[in-house]
């Protein structure tokens, strides 16, 4: 299952193991999709999971750009230290970011502070979830699928162009996929780009097996146990060279 935040909620793409069916549905919360998926083998989120201590900042968020350039390093956003999610606004917030951290906050990390404390708390209480749940970034499975960083912006026409055609050289059901979420979702309730974001996310987790990379190798975690990992999948590179592409 690939999993990213939408204006509505949060959007879950689910690829059955065969690639033959699939589902797509918007939740207004964590909780409800955990609810309703928790026979899912895995599912990747493009949220934090598990978050910056101190002024150390995480380590999977700087390889991750890293393996991004050029082009598209800074579509990852340093996630917020923990002492940000109790903050009422984002002035508050800053200040504690700068206090703990010695940085401040950027208005696009505190636009996600509302959908990291929901996360977050879904998982500190629950172990299953826990072990379920693994972050990803679309940006970087597009990159590491199909060899190298896209060369527009997800938000353009010719960035929705690209990434779709990429999809549909893996996943049968791309365009199906797509143009159902279109009939059903408004685009306030669900951007263009959310679609293609979750997809290939949910087409990582597919044609991985489960058998992921990540962001530090050795693994990491923050202080409450909460990995810090960004997960990805990379084609052996015998496949890409022969120009040839693994589908479902």
């Amino acid at each position: 299952m690939g999993i990213d935040g939408c204006p509505a909620g949060w959007l879950a793409v689910a690829l059955s193991e065969d690639g033959r069916s699939w589902a797509a549905d918007v939740y207004e919360d964590p909780d409800r999709l955990w609810e309703a998926h928790r026979e899912a083998k895995l599912l990747l989120i493009d949220m934090p999971i598990g978050l910056a201590d101190g002024r150390e900042p995480r380590a999977c968020d700087a390889l991750a750009r890293e393996l991004l350039k050029p082009g598209r390093a800074s579509s990852i956003f340093a996630a917020p230290v923990r002492e940000v999610l109790g903050a009422a606004g984002y002035a508050e917030a800053n200040a504690l970011q700068r206090q703990v951290s010695g940085r401040g906050l950027s208005r696009q990390s505190w636009g996600l502070v509302p959908k990291i404390r929901r996360l977050d708390e879904l998982l500190q209480r629950d172990a299953e979830a826990r072990g379920r749940f693994r972050e990803s970034h679309p940006e970087l499975c597009f990159a590491q699928l199909f060899g190298g960083p896209m060369c527009h912006g997800k938000k353009t026409p010719e960035g929705f162009a690209e990434r779709l055609a990429h999809l549909r050289r893996v996943c049968a059901h791309a365009d199906l996929i797509v143009d159902e979420l279109l009939a059903r979702y408004t685009r306030k309730a669900l951007a263009r780009d959310d679609m293609l974001d979750a997809l290939v996310l949910a087409v990582t987790g597919c044609l991985s097996g489960g058998a992921l990379r990540q962001v530090p190798a050795e693994g990491d975690a923050d202080r409450t146990g909460l990995r810090r990992t960004i997960s990805f999948y990379k084609p052996e590179e015998r496949t890409l060279a022969a120009g040839r592409q693994e589908s479902i």
